[in-house]
Parts: structure tokens; C-alpha cells; sequence
């Protein structure tokens, strides 16, 4: 007799069936609105079912979640107030960004992953279907009671990832419209520099490798010294990922290409053309000679520091303030918005395409041994956080005495000012329980930005008007997440380092032409089994009738 896999058991267990019918999120604005100048009560909603007799401990991991749980001292009152409203306790258990990976595999090699395992992404890799056909995580049980849940998991981009009609994991939900996501790449300019310079707005691409070789030889911050850069990308990686949309789409996404079959467009001729683009400002000195090497917050501090006049990186409310953050640091004498704008680089047929990407970018999942009381705790914890009323808490802490929402929806802060910087002091200050909890569930910086009080109103603004610009104008790549759910060998078998190809590609000072080249990385490629993955997936596709 076939012995049982530990899935297999689950399902016997009853312990199936996913649920999910809602197909968008909504708007996160609070469901009642108090006056700023009469701020309503601190109390805050009551659970949805009675309080259960037995406190569970449930043992999460998430980025740095340690720093939601001081080693000394009591439960914060937003702490306190999640262990009763749920009859819980939480138990950290840490990971960093760098390590995360690694504990996670080996946790679950040894059969000691925690009951969430929140710092992870993964759908459609090798790891997720190994996970869930070895047993490692748990299918999801109907969620139809727990409404902010069920919105979710009926999402195209969660839908997609079932594996044999189960859902296996709870999104980390990151904006309200998915379609918002146009906002996570963009150019940001040194406009005060274009004007000092004489530069009108730039259209063609020599108009953008003209200007920035400008401001890398032209002295734009007057100082008589060689020592500005032209573009500055945050990573390399950026390059490829929409960060210059005018070129098509160029992610890392299995696109449908004009032959029929599904290739990564970060392969493809489009691609190649933009790289060219990359490759005649480098070589002409406008693009930084160091981009390759060069750390985000290094990239970041070389713009907001006045020595590069142009910045490719995410242009979302809390991103550029993360920009002025630094800018009023190290040039506190020039104003940030007066400086600097935002431009979309040049195109080649007149339409831009904007980068998009799932409602989520990362998922929380649970334990396989995890039982049914304790699930039913966690699913409860997680359909509060998805809420309204856990998001604001999460970010601004307690309604009426932290903050106060007037009748427009504006968050007015009602939290102490710190004396030296003059801004609000941070909820994670005031409730260490909000530092990582505040995106164990949602990024609830990412839902809320848009109208994040902390946030300038002009950027916001800036930022909004931008926006509406990308979602109304710029086109959809429309892709299509049952293709890249498809689980194939090949797909997890190939090999393949499009990005340092790339990279390699825009540097190289052999003096073979770029035809050449590209075609040598398209065999290089293919030799490491991206041309059978391009086949496998064509042809499951082809199946599945996508």
C-alpha cells in the first residue's frame, strides 16, 4: 500500500477547500469617519466571535519581527489589546532580510518551521510546489467567514497558484489597486539642474543620453568640480524591470511572443534595443560608471546627496519621502520639490507600458501541523489585520488618541512631536508591536501612502497626480498569472542570469557588435535550459488552452 504523503493526510483530515469569490480590494479608507476636532473614543471594535476560553501561542516569523517584541517589559497596549481580543500570545521568530531563505529551508528540512512563515515569496517556484507536495505548508480551509480574507483569495494572481483547487497561502496585500504598482519605477530629475543647464524637457533618446552626459561634465551644481553623475539607477535590476517604459515590456514575466510560444521579455528583442539605449550612455558618460556595484541606499544618497541628475527607483509617496528624508540631511538649502521632477524617458512608439505585478508581493503561509483551534486564531488575527481598523492601527495607532479621521477621510496625527526633528513621533516608537506587525498581513505603508499624513502633502500630490496619469494613459502588459503559475522541470531546472547578462552587455569594451553579443548570451541561455523551458511552458500553456 501506497504510503500517504503528509498532503495527502491533510486532506483526509478535512483540512481543504479553499475558498475566495471577491475579485478586487477595496479602497482602504475606514469604515467610520470621526471629526478631527472631536476625535472619537479610544475603544477600539470588538471581535467578531466571542473570545475563546483557551489562550493559544502562536510562533510567527517575519523580517526583524523581534523588534516587535522588546526582550524587556510588558505587552504594549495595542499588543495587549490583539493577545485579548483573539485570546492569543505571539512568539517571535526571527529572521533578516539576508537569512530569511536560508532558515526557511532549513527549518523546514527539519521539520521546524513555525506556525507562520511570513517572510517569504515564492508562487510558481520550485520551492513552493516541493513545499506543498512534500507537506511542509497547509492548504487554506474555507474562508468564506472571514470577509476581508475571502476578498483576496479570489484574485486572478492568488487563484492562479492553487495546486489541485487549494489555496496555500494568505497574501501580503500591498495596494489597493494593483494597477498602483505603475508607481514602483520612475525617473526622478534634477529639474533645477536642467534649467541651470538650459535643458529643455528631454523626448528622444539622445535627448536623455544628451542630458545626462550634461549633467556629468556640465558643472551643474556650480562647485567647479568634476564629481556629478549623470543617471544612477538604485540597482541594476531596475533597468530591465520597467524602470523605462517607453521600450515595451521588458520584466521578467513569461509573455506570449509573436511566434505564439511564452518567452521571458526580459529575453527578448525589446530588450535588446533598450539595453543598446543603456549602452551608448554609458559609453558616452551619462550613465554612473559605477552602476553596477552600487547599493541601494549608496544610489539613493548619490542623488539626494546633489551629485547625480537623475535617479531610477520607485516614485510612490513613501519612496520619494524616503528621497527627502536623505535630501534635507545632506542639502538641507535646496528645496526638494522645487528641484526635482518626474519624467518617463523616451519611447518607441509613442506608448509607454507600466510596470505591474501581483495585488500582493509576498504571502504569509501556515505550518502543516498547525490544528484547526489554531488556525482558526490565526485566520481571525489575519482578517482584523486585512481590515481597515487594523491597518490605521497598525500605522497610526489608537483611533481618537494617536489619531482622528475628519469627514473628508484626512488622518489627522494626534501623536507628541518629537523637539529635535519636529515631526510626529513614529507609531512604532509609541507601540514597538506595530514595527513589523505593520506588514506581517498587508504592507500597510504601501496601502496608506497615498494619504499618510507623515507624508508631505506635496509629495502626495506630486505623486497622486502622477498616478492617475500612468493608470488612465499607460497600457497594461496584461499579464497573464495562470502562465506563470505553470510548474514544469524545465522551467525550474533552467539557469539563467538575464540581469548580470545584461549588465555585462552594457559594459563590454570588446569590440564585438552588439548583435554578436546578443547572440552569443541567447546560446549561452538556451544551453542552460531556457530554450526547453521556452518549449515546456509553451506547450502546458498550449494545454491549458491559455
Amino acid at each position: 500500500m501506497k504510503k500517504l504523503s503528509r498532503r495527502d493526510a491533510l486532506k483526509l483530515l478535512g483540512l481543504s477547500a479553499a475558498g475566495g469569490v471577491l475579485a478586487a480590494c477595496k479602497s482602504a479608507t475606514p469604515t467610520t469617519a470621526p471629526e478631527v476636532d472631536e476625535p472619537s473614543g479610544g475603544d477600539e471594535p470588538a471581535p467578531t466571535s466571542p473570545p475563546m476560553e483557551e489562550t493559544i501561542e502562536i510562533k510567527v516569523s517575519l523580517w526583524d519581527i523581534q523588534n516587535s517584541f522588546p526582550e524587556d517589559g510588558e505587552p504594549d497596549e495595542i499588543a495587549q489589546m490583539v493577545y485579548d481580543m483573539f485570546n492569543i500570545t505571539l512568539t517571535p521568530v526571527n529572521v533578516g532580510w539576508g537569512d530569511a531563505d536560508e532558515k526557511y529551508n532549513t527549518w523546514a528540512a527539519s521539520g521546524q518551521l513555525p506556525d507562520i512563515i511570513g517572510a517569504i515569496a515564492m508562487p510558481g517556484t520550485g520551492r513552493y510546489y516541493q513545499w506543498i507536495d512534500d507537506g511542509v505548508v497547509q492548504p487554506l480551509p474555507s474562508v468564506a467567514n472571514y470577509p476581508e480574507i475571502n476578498k483576496l483569495m479570489g484574485l486572478p494572481e492568488v487563484t492562479a497558484f492553487a495546486v489541485d483547487g487549494e489555496n496555500y497561502f494568505l497574501p501580503r496585500a500591498t495596494y489597493s489597486d494593483p494597477a498602483w504598482w505603475a508607481m514602483d519605477r520612475g525617473l526622478i530629475v534634477r529639474r533645477d539642474w536642467m534649467d541651470i543647464l538650459g535643458i529643455d524637457d528631454p523626448v528622444t533618446e539622445e535627448d536623455y543620453i544628451n542630458m545626462t552626459v550634461a549633467f556629468a561634465t556640465g558643472d551643474p551644481d556650480g562647485n567647479g568640480a568634476d564629481d556629478t553623475s549623470g543617471f544612477v539607477p538604485v540597482a541594476p535590476w531596475i533597468l530591465t524591470s520597467q524602470g523605462w517604459t517607453g521600450f515595451g515590456y521588458t520584466d521578467g514575466r513569461w509573455m506570449r511572443d509573436t511566434d505564439g510560444k511564452y518567452r521571458i521579455a526580459q529575453s527578448g528583442d525589446a530588450t535588446f534595443y533598450m539595453m543598446q539605449f543603456f549602452k551608448r550612455m554609458f559609453r558616452a558618460g551619462g550613465l554612473d560608471p559605477d552602476f553596477a556595484t552600487l547599493e541601494s541606499a549608496q544610489a539613493l544618497e548619490k542623488f539626494a546627496s546633489g551629485k547625480a541628475g537623475m535617479l531610477g527607483r520607485q516614485v510612490s509617496p513613501k519612496h520619494v519621502k524616503a528621497v527627502l528624508d536623505s535630501w534635507v540631511q545632506l542639502q538641507p538649502n535646496v528645496d526638494f520639490l522645487d528641484a526635482i521632477a518626474i519624467l518617463h524617458g523616451p519611447t518607441v512608439d509613442g506608448n509607454y507600458t507600466r510596470f505591474t505585478e501581483k495585488a500582493y508581493w509576498s504571502e504569509s503561509y501556515i505550518e502543516a501541523s498547525v490544528d484547526g483551534a489554531k488556525l482558526e486564531r490565526i485566520l481571525e488575527l489575519y482578517n482584523w489585520l486585512y481590515s481597515d481598523d487594523g491597518l490605521y492601527m497598525m500605522a497610526y495607532g489608537m483611533s481618537g488618541k494617536d489619531y482622528a479621521i475628519d469627514t473628508d477621510g484626512n488622518v489627522k496625527l494626534l501623536t507628541p512631536i518629537d523637539d529635535e526633528t519636529g515631526l510626529h513621533v513614529s507609531t512604532s516608537e509609541i507601540y514597538p508591536f506595530t514595527y513589523a506587525m505593520s506588514y506581517l498581513a498587508a504592507w500597510s505603508g504601501d496601502l496608506l501612502q497615498y494619504q499618510d499624513p507623515s507624508i508631505p502633502i506635496g509629495i502626495r500630490e506630486l505623486c497622486t497626480a502622477e498616478r492617475d496619469l500612468r493608470v488612465n494613459t499607460w497600457k497594461d502588459p496584461e499579464v497573464n498569472w495562470s502562465v506563470q503559475a505553470i510548474d514544469v522541470p524545465e522551467k525550474q531546472e533552467m539557469s539563467v542570469p538575464f540581469g548580470d547578462d545584461w549588465v555585462s552587455f552594457i559594459v563590454d569594451a570588446s569590440g564585438e557588435s552588439d548583435e554578436d553579443l546578443y547572440q552569443a548570451m541567447k546560446d549561452n541561455w538556451d544551453a542552460n535550459g531556457y530554450a526547453a523551458a521556452v518549449e515546456a511552458v509553451s506547450a502546458k500553456a498550449q494545454e491549458l488552452g491559455l
